[in-house]
């Protein structure tokens, strides 16, 4: 699992003997079954989530005590889970992480995140790439779900992020939406059928 780790820095950069046994020692294999939690609401986490295998849901607690889907992670898309709010603070996340698949993960706590940020030049380099790329992923997705219409929002997660539609359950992707599971359903009826020349 380390090396699946090492493929995605040396995306960015290559990762010197001496980093990769750093990555050998220190990342810690997880693996969880589906629905199974990663983050529980309310705990603090000062740690990270490399996902080797599988996919995941966030969610966040709301005022009324229901969990609404927030984001998504794939093994192959956005497959850094940070849990920025606790990780940063220390305090108890306002988020859950549920497994969407059983899934394969190497954990990474903040001290040895912040170690190798000191001292191995290719993981500041990876971490800084991948965090923008990341970023500037998860910004476009949601803005256009805020401007675009729910069918032509969905259209667009077909053709560019077709994995996020193919992998998620309906039911999260309508509640990250913010619609029935009734309208998603119909809103991919409508983009299946054909077009009248």
């Amino acid at each position: 699992m380390v090396d699946a780790f090492k493929s995605k820095i040396e995306n960015y950069v290559k990762v010197s003997d001496a980093f990769y046994g750093e990555l050998k020692r220190s990342c810690k294999p997880l693996s969880l079954k589906k629905n199974e939690v990663l983050v529980q609401h309310g705990g603090i986490y000062r740690k990270a989530f490399f996902l080797v295998n599988g996919s995941f849901k966030s969610s966040l607690l709301t005022p009324e005590g229901s969990l609404k889907t927030t984001w998504f992670y794939f093994d192959n898309l956005f497959n850094i889970i940070p849990i920025k709010d606790s990780f940063l603070s220390g305090k108890p996340t306002k988020y859950e992480v549920k497994a969407l698949e059983d899934s394969s993960l190497l954990e990474l706590d903040a001290n040895t995140i912040n170690a190798w940020l000191e001292n191995y030049p290719e993981f500041n380099v990876f971490f800084r790439m991948d965090m923008i790329n990341d970023f500037t992923l998860s910004e476009e997705i949601r803005t256009h779900l805020i401007c675009y219409t729910k069918k032509d929002f969905l259209k667009y997660l077909q053709e560019k992020f077709p994995i996020i539609v193919s992998r998620t359950p309906s039911h999260a992707l309508a509640d990250f939406m913010g619609i029935t599971p009734e309208w998603y359903s119909k809103l991919k009826k409508d983009l299946a059928q054909p077009k009248d020349l």
